[in-house]
């Protein structure tokens, strides 16, 4: 039963870092998509 447990932790452990990655990503291209705006804003759009 300790391997189960051991894999089921192991599994967990890497939903949690793949959905910390995109957060990651998302906070990234979020920024970049408000840099747009702001350079469009910028040259009168």
């Amino acid at each position: 039963m300790a391997d189960v447990d051991g894999v089921a932790q192991d599994q967990l452990r890497s939903f949690v870092e793949r959905i910390e990655r995109l957060e990651e990503e998302k906070k990234t291209i979020s920024d970049d998509i408000k840099d747009v705006y702001a350079e469009a804003k910028g040259n009168g759009f």
